[in-house]
């Protein structure tokens, strides 16, 4: 599986993310929590719960691009919302 980043995805991140270390929280991640999610316009697209080697909770939303490829759209920290819908997530693996 491949992944490539959407320019703005890249220079926009936020929460002392680097693309690095969203590539290897892709990567070598123990529990990924992915689901499937649609853009306003329709496009489908997956997002992934993961964390990062120091555990920080990220989500990174993927575009398909055909195969196993994806292009990373969005990637940033988890609200305090999502990382408790997510430690429930993990409490049930």
């Amino acid at each position: 599986m491949g992944y490539e980043w959407l320019l703005s995805a890249a220079m926009n991140l936020s929460g002392g993310l680097t693309t690095d270390e969203v590539l290897r929280a892709l990567a070598d991640a123990k529990h990924r929590w992915v689901q499937s999610v649609f853009t306003k316009t329709g496009a489908p697209g997956l997002s992934v719960w993961t964390r990062t080697a120091t555990g920080k909770p990220i989500l990174v939303v993927l575009r398909p691009l055909g195969g196993f490829d994806h292009q990373i759209v969005f990637a940033a920290p988890m609200t305090p919302h999502q990382v408790t819908a997510f430690e429930e997530w993990e409490a049930n693996q």
